[in-house]
């Protein structure tokens, strides 16, 4: 069986403006490639045409189709996670439904505003992402919730801080995954993101539930 490719696979790194808006420029027109046509049948040939560069061009910042695939799903999860950091500063003065709430919508506003992309990219990443960055990911996720959570002042000081930042990260990306890809398209956003609030808010609750009271959150 074919061994996943770490995610680190750009043979460079595209500092200026204009290398940087080449590369950029390949993986959109892979995404929506991937879109129309499912992995398999999208070659480098097709990727360079529509993103109108040349097959040279390509080779300078991608080792291979897999490692633009490998690429493509590392940098759209990292934009997630650095929205995600910036939320919870912003957010600091907040009730911990409040802000768990604005922590919850960072998180999923990409997949739910591109929701036939993100299922593509949900499946590939099965694929083309090795356990250790794909662990290294999850970690991150789980980090920025118990931070959150850690940092809210009607927090429980009792509560399992790292067990309950687990379980809503899991609950999230369980959720929006498997609703991307068991679900045919078009996809009800607005149902799914009341599907997620009701549980992230409704399992916390459980273990804050003064914190719910008093802020008499609805879901």
């Amino acid at each position: 069986m074919k061994e996943p490719l770490p995610v680190k696979t750009t043979r460079r790194k595209p500092a200026q403006s204009r290398a940087l808006a080449t590369a950029e420029a390949i993986q959109q027109a892979f995404v929506q490639l991937l879109v129309e046509h499912g992995y398999d049948k999208v070659s480098i040939r097709q990727v360079t045409t529509a993103a109108g560069v040349g097959i040279g061009s390509f080779y300078e910042y991608f080792a291979s189709k897999e490692a633009l695939a490998a690429v493509c799903i590392h940098l759209r999860i990292k934009r997630i996670a650095i929205e995600m950091s910036e939320c919870i500063p912003a957010t600091r003065d907040e009730a911990l439904p409040a802000r768990a709430d604005a922590l919850l919508n960072a998180q999923i506003r990409a997949p739910l505003a591109e929701p036939e992309q993100w299922s593509t990219l949900f499946q590939l990443e099965r694929r083309v992402s090795g356990i250790d960055a794909y662990r290294k990911l999850y970690a991150e996720f789980v980090r920025l919730w118990a931070g959150l959570l850690a940092s809210a002042p009607d927090w429980p000081a009792d509560a399992p801080t790292e067990d309950a930042a687990f379980a809503v990260h899991a609950t999230i990306y369980g959720l929006v995954s498997q609703a991307l890809m068991t679900r045919p398209a078009p996809h009800d956003v607005a149902a799914l993101r009341r599907l997620l609030r009701t549980a992230v808010h409704g399992y916390l609750s459980l273990i804050a539930p003064r914190a719910y009271r008093l802020y008499r959150f609805e879901f």
